[in-house]
């Protein structure tokens, strides 16, 4: 039997779709192959993963295996132990607590590496209290539809 000729697996250009029902779609799709491969390189290698995505709608998905909370948790507390490395790439002799947030791991950044270190631990924030107000909000009507159905 002859398989018809078709397109099949084509190759495609990385580029920003611009169709906007078309992004959210191809969005979903690769969110979900993302956390299946993650699934999978879990299962098959006994590896410890989180991924954390973003939407074009600025919505928060997360997928981790134990769990986000564990792998995350492991990875700052892992970012704790090393000693970070100062310009000349010898280690430094004191060891932070807070890496992301200490002296030590930005002795020597310019001035415009300060200020876009600024911006993102801004942008950071923004997300950070915009998906705690979205969880209070969905613990609220939880909260309501159970009242309601009692």
């Amino acid at each position: 039997m002859v398989r018809p000729k078709g397109t099949g697996r084509s190759k495609i250009e990385i580029k920003e779709i611009q169709n906007k029902g078309a992004m959210y779609c191809t969005f979903t799709k690769r969110r979900n192959g993302l956390c299946s491969k993650a699934r999978e390189l879990s299962t098959l290698c006994g590896a410890q993963v989180a991924a954390i995505v973003f939407s074009p709608k600025n919505k928060m998905y997360t997928f981790g295996e134990p769990s986000v909370d564990s792998v995350v948790n492991r990875f700052l507390h892992e970012q704790q132990q090393r000693q970070p490395l100062n310009r000349g790439g010898q280690k430094k002799k004191k060891k932070t607590t807070t890496p992301f947030l200490s002296d030590e791991c930005i002795e020597g950044f310019e001035l415009h590496e300060l200020k876009h270190c600024a911006a993102l631990m801004e942008e950071f924030v923004k997300k950070l209290e915009e998906r705690l107000a979205d969880v209070v909000y969905r613990r609220v009507q939880v909260k309501d539809l159970i009242s309601l159905i009692k």
